[in-house]
């Protein structure tokens, strides 16, 4: 069986494909980076899909992974991909060293981090945004320095400092903001 290489711009292509398939109604940006980095791809969106969902559909495509451990890659190995029915599978590399996936939250997603604060939080008081969804100073710290009392959805912020742009962050980071279902 030979075995067909395919560049990180063919890989992109795929990717985007894919993930537009999962997960209709979010717009994800799939870039290949360039220079010394060319073989990486960006993806971004926002709102959408939990961080861990994009990761294992992204996980997929690359055809390595570094290894801190040995400051070096791994080889992720061949992928077998099935056409149609009548066709012989294909044995296929991506060439794609990584994929950095970077989650964003607009007015909407400020909001519904504002919902779990007030219904399953420590700190039910805090503001995180206006009624528009436009964060209340960013990175100033809502909780003066006592922050490690801030719970919510089961787990404990463990820094001192809470800003609402961290607050979303943590908030959200397990919550699926699609509006459309996932397809599999």
């Amino acid at each position: 069986m030979t075995t067909t290489i395919l560049p990180t711009k063919a890989v992109a292509a795929l990717l985007r494909k894919e993930l537009r398939n999962r997960f209709p109604g979010v717009k994800f940006s799939v870039r290949c980076a360039t220079g010394t980095a060319a073989a990486w791809i960006n993806v971004t969106y926002d709102d959408g899909p939990t961080h861990q969902q994009v990761q294992a559909i992204t996980g997929r495509f690359e055809g390595r992974s570094f290894n801190g451990q040995t400051d070096s890659y791994d080889d992720n190995g061949t992928t077998l991909v099935v056409g149609d029915a009548d066709e012989m599978p294909t044995e296929v590399r991506y060439s794609c060293d990584g994929i950095i996936i970077t989650r964003g939250y607009s007015p909407a997603g400020h909001l519904a981090a504002q919902r779990v604060v007030r219904e399953d939080s420590s700190m039910r008081h805090l503001v995180l945004c206006d009624e528009h969804g436009t964060l209340n100073d960013r990175h100033r710290d809502l909780t003066d320095g006592r922050a490690e009392e801030f719970s919510a959805g089961g787990r404990g912020w463990p820094y001192r400092n809470l800003s609402a742009w961290s607050a979303v962050r943590f908030v959200l980071e397990r919550v699926n903001l699609t509006t459309a279902p996932a397809r599999q």
